[in-house]
């Protein structure tokens, strides 16, 4: 087997880092089983995909057949289901203060009374909004639950007064909105959160991976050891070690992508754009990886830059919080994410099916990350293999 490897070289260097990466159970955990592991809990966390039968409690003050039949129509809405009925406001505060319900509905005494009496009394809702997401979908399933039960109540007035249908229904709504979603129409929580979740993963496992490869190096005071393999020369040295890492974590990206699909998220555009998109990610933050090793000469400090770099990253894409409302300095930051501008792509190549030029951008943009942090790193590293001041900083 030694007969096959040579004792200088691309292929010395690479089979060298194999060794290392198998005697590493550090590089073990974070580059084969971390990933799927990462990838299954995220898949499983939001399997469910919609959110629906969210609790929420009501107060009902009239007790009449119109309130029976609002609180029929909300608990039919696929995101409210009718928890409880309290007895009054305090009780269904503490419902929420307790997080056993997301809101309170309040049917306020004499509301059958007032709607015949061609009043228009208010049904209250309270949410509680710090579960963001949970609280719009409780305020739009009630708002159209109420607006459903008005327009018929009001169908059904005009009718009564000779109209015919039709004329009715005119009268209620002259002006409609015609709504049309054309991305992700499904309210899936699973195609915005778990497919934007497994690439933030999987970035934090690739500059973490890269980072001790090329750190330990400096950090163990191998580094003269891994040129002379390389047979003197840095670039080459660099490449071959970084290598093998490249590989498996670009199969872990394609498999990511596919997983995905297999999970239901739609892909409208081009795959192979999107295959080529992930792979440019890895390269980027290794890249990356390689420059903050290169300027830090010190692993233990190039890991925490890169862990302040890549775990403040989902925060600044783009995902959670739109990059047009953010001020400039975060926007700053997140261009200085390749995070952000994969998930450009991956959302305008699976959810948006946008041309392929459209993601050019943002495809462009990881190869300048690969260019310039690479490049950089290429042009100091060198100079930290060689000299021995930079070795054993751990």
């Amino acid at each position: 087997m030694k007969a096959l490897i040579p004792e200088t070289g691309f292929r010395a260097v690479f089979c060298r880092e194999l060794v290392r990466m198998a005697r590493s159970r550090l590089l073990i955990l974070v580059v084969f089983i971390l990933p799927p592991l990462s990838f299954a809990f995220i898949a499983w966390f939001f399997s469910q995909g919609v959110l629906h039968s969210l609790p929420v409690a009501v107060l009902d003050q009239d007790n009449t057949q119109l309130s029976r039949e609002i609180i029929r129509r909300m608990d039919a809405t696929p995101g409210i289901r009718i928890h409880l009925s309290v007895s009054n406001f305090t009780e269904g505060r503490q419902t929420i203060q307790s997080g056993e319900t997301y809101g309170l509905v309040i049917i306020p005494k004499n509301l059958e009374k007032d709607v015949l009496r061609g009043l228009a009394p208010n049904t209250v809702l309270y949410v509680n909004n710090t579960y963001m997401i949970a609280a719009s979908l409780i305020m739009k399933d009630a708002t159209m639950a109420m607006q459903s039960l008005s327009s018929g109540l009001e169908l059904k007035s005009h009718m009564a007064e000779g109209r015919t249908r039709q004329a009715a229904i005119g009268h209620i709504q002259p002006i409609r909105v015609d709504v049309r979603v054309p991305f992700n129409p499904y309210a899936n929580y699973f195609y915005f959160l778990a497919a934007t979740l497994l690439p933030t993963m999987l970035h934090m496992f690739v500059i973490t991976s890269a980072i001790y490869a090329f750190g330990s190096e400096l950090a163990r005071s191998t580094a003269a050891e891994w040129l002379e393999k390389a047979g003197g020369s840095p670039w080459l040295a660099v490449f071959a070690k970084i290598f093998p890492y490249t590989l498996i974590f670009c199969a872990w990206g394609l498999f990511m992508n596919a997983f995905l699909f297999r999970m239901g998220v739609p892909m409208e555009g081009s795959g192979m754009l999107l295959r080529l998109g992930t792979s440019s990610m890895v390269l980027a933050y290794q890249a990356v990886a390689l420059f903050l090793v290169a300027v830090c000469a010190n692993m233990r400090m190039a890991l925490s830059l890169a862990s302040f770099y890549a775990s403040t990253a989902f925060a600044f894409v783009g995902v959670t919080f739109p990059a047009m409302g953010m001020p400039s300095a975060a926007r700053i930051w997140g261009d200085l994410l390749p995070l952000t501008h994969y998930l450009r792509l991956f959302v305008d190549q699976t959810l948006r099916g946008a041309p392929v030029q459209a993601s050019m951008d943002a495809f462009g943009s990881l190869w300048l990350f690969v260019i310039l942090a690479g490049g950089t790193g290429l042009i100091l590293m060198p100079g930290r293999m060689k000299n021995p001041a930079y070795w054993g900083r751990k």
